[in-house]
């Protein structure tokens, strides 16, 4: 009884309808955002009335034009943690079914992205061809990774084998999608190969920027606070600073993957190197 329904977002974006999936949260101690002194970042989660435990949105993203259905990261695991694998519930309470996913992109590789892709050794997206980085499958799918290594690994490869074996797994050249219309955008420093996806249509764009935020009262407010899993904290920074500066000047639709529900909005400039995030309304 504690659970909230289902939930999902609809959006129009030029030809497409973009559809925003909750596939539950995560919470995060305060502790593991880096880059300024402690008390700064206790303060500032005072401020919004955070506490140091601090929940937050696990989304994945669709994109539909009537001809084709983009699934874009795939959420997280129940056996990860019972808040998060609401993925497909959240999908079918939306219209649509696991076999309707043409085509899966993956910001990165991290287990609150790829959970929801395989169950009991099976493809769940049976009718889907998978893509990811090239340098976030040499990072994580190495043959010199070992059954020694981190479970983040093992479960990587677990996830993304059937898929493989169904030669339906695709790496990305720089700045390339198998979609007309969707660019690719690298946006190091999280992971090796994590990136965002930018499409365009008609006079809009929308960019779903993965995991280049975590926490928008903090990273907003400071994009130089990171967070314990960046795996290259100074790039990671960087690609955040950029992605900011460049989306309060365009103007352009916003998607995060732990960006309050539904994840879409706009940025605000709100000083010098400080920014806000504008939510778009729900009765859009």
């Amino acid at each position: 009884k504690a659970d909230q329904t289902p939930g999902f977002f609809r959006m129009k974006l030029g030809d497409y309808t973009v559809t925003s999936l909750y596939d539950g949260y995560v919470e995060l101690n305060g502790k593991l955002f880096k880059g300024r002194p402690a008390s700064t970042i206790a303060n500032l989660l005072k401020q919004s009335r955070q506490s140091q435990s601090i929940y937050t949105s696990i989304n994945a993203f669709l994109l539909d034009n009537g001809k084709q259905v983009v699934l874009i990261d795939a959420g997280g695991s129940a056996a990860l943690s019972g808040s998060m694998g609401k993925l497909l519930s959240s999908l079918k309470m939306s219209g649509y079914e696991p076999e309707d996913i043409s085509t899966i992109l993956l910001t990165h590789l991290h287990p609150d992205h790829i959970g929801a892709l395989a169950q009991d050794g099976k493809m769940t997206f049976p009718n889907a061809h998978l893509y990811v980085s090239e340098a976030e499958a040499a990072h994580w799918l190495a043959p010199s990774r070992n059954s020694g290594d981190l479970p983040y690994f093992q479960g990587t490869r677990q996830a993304i084998a059937p898929y493989q074996q169904a030669s339906r797994f695709h790496t990305l050249a720089p700045h390339r999608t198998p979609i007309a219309g969707v660019q690719a955008v690298s946006l190091p420093g999280h992971t090796p190969g994590h990136l965002a996806y930018r499409v365009s249509s008609g006079n809009e764009s929308l960019l779903f920027w993965g995991d280049t935020v975590h926490n928008f009262v903090l990273q907003f407010t400071d994009p130089a606070i990171y967070i314990d899993f960046d795996q290259d904290s100074k790039n990671a920074r960087i690609s955040r600073t950029k992605i900011l500066q460049d989306a309060q000047k365009s103007g352009e639709w916003i998607a995060g993957a732990h960006m309050p529900l539904p994840g879409i909005g706009q940025v605000l400039t709100a000083g010098k190197n400080s920014y806000r995030w504008l939510p778009i309304d729900y009765s859009r």
